[in-house]
């Protein structure tokens, strides 16, 4: 820990001694703490005032920036600047904790509240009848790639604009969470399509909920995960981090993983040769990388429904069943982003060969096509 003074008004002997003063108070008070919680490196700023004349005459002003961008502050006032300086060092303790048990408490309290919306659904779930299960069982499993391929691209841009932290939630947590919401209101008889509308209108309900907790707790990092790394080693790491979303040089993401279930050109792009694949890819990936930027910059509702419609096919109509928004704005929406997308791939020099359907560039048999040439 390291201690910043700064001095107005105040003589040469309190200058001399007042640093010292304050290391032994924060090596008593606020040093246990920031090690405990792996703040040692916490820079305190301190300012001690004297004023001509009046009973306070000493003012002790300190603060510090602890993790989660937060700074703390303490005040007191003295006629003795030993007791003005203990009193101000008492109140930067008391604040500091309540901020670390509010962190250590974060990552607790969501995941509280996320079990407790799963009880209250598992009690429901359990009062259906057994034929309701078996039938939403079956109506709902032949969907679940299709849902997964469409959380995974929601995450995947929520994450990169800070919406929600990289661990949580999972994607398991906001497709079964989803498929369990919507066979608490299976209703026997419904198609297939609906049922599809159904569950991507359940999960975008899961997903804004879990981003609306995590902006309740602003800026705050959880202090049960590791530290993390350096901010530029962090920065350095992040870049273009948005476009490996969607292409991965090894097994685990593919560009496949964005695109609507049941196509297979991801198989015939792999038995290509390695050059020819290298070649093509990375020239897809140039261009993948403005169209992700630009994606991520739209309003959520404009690239849900634009993805919906240029991705997975959905009309307007049903997308505006699963965004509960009038059919006009839908239509709308898309067209602005489509427009925007539009705009900036013609500032960047890129040519889109169909204007109206610019997110083909992420498409695969796009890609391949391209290879062919």
């Amino acid at each position: 820990m390291k201690i910043q003074t700064y001095f107005e008004g105040v003589g040469d002997e309190i200058r001399h001694r007042w640093p010292a003063l304050l290391e032994a108070l924060a090596a008593k008070q606020i040093l246990p703490l920031l090690q405990k919680h792996g703040a040692n490196d916490t820079v305190l700023h301190a300012t001690l005032e004297k004023r001509k004349r009046g009973e306070k005459s000493f003012t002790v002003n300190l603060h510090m920036h602890l993790t989660g961008k937060k700074i703390v502050t303490a005040h007191a006032e003295g006629k003795d600047v030993d007791m003005a300086s203990q009193n101000a060092m008492k109140v930067l303790f008391r604040e500091s904790k309540k901020h670390f048990d509010r962190l250590r408490h974060q990552h607790e309290y969501k995941r509280h509240s996320r079990r407790e919306r799963l009880r209250a659904l598992k009690a429901q779930l359990d009062a259906l009848p057994s034929a309701t299960i078996e039938a939403a069982q079956k109506g709902i499993e032949p969907l679940k790639a299709r849902l997964e391929t469409v959380a995974r691209r929601e995450l995947a841009y929520l994450r990169a604009v800070g919406d929600l932290p990289a661990d949580y939630p999972t994607l398991a947590d906001v497709v079964d969470q989803a498929i369990a919401e919507t066979k608490v209101a299976w209703q026997l008889g419904k198609t297939q399509d609906a049922v599809y509308r159904q569950l991507i209108k359940n999960l975008f309900k899961v997903i804004d909920r879990e981003v609306a907790a995590s902006r309740q707790f602003g800026e705050s990092v959880s202090l049960d995960v590791p530290v993390p790394a350096d901010a530029e080693d962090q920065a350095e790491a992040m870049v273009e981090e948005e476009i490996y979303e969607y292409y991965q040089p090894d097994d685990s993401l593919r560009l496949a993983d964005i695109l609507p279930a049941g196509d297979e050109t991801a198989a015939s792009l792999e038995s290509e040769t390695a050059t020819d694949a290298e070649k093509v890819v990375q020239e897809a990936i140039s261009e993948a990388a403005c169209l992700t930027d630009m994606l991520k910059v739209l309003p959520v509702s404009w690239r849900r429904a634009l993805l919906l419609a240029e991705l997975d096919g959905i009309t307007p109509s049903v997308i505006a069943e699963v965004l509960d928004a009038a059919e006009d704005s839908v239509q709308l929406w898309i067209e602005q982003a489509t427009a925007f997308v539009i705009a900036r791939l013609a500032d960047a020099g890129i040519t889109v060969a169909d204007r109206a359907h610019p997110l083909q560039l992420l498409r695969l048999d796009q890609i391949h096509s391209t290879g062919d040439k």
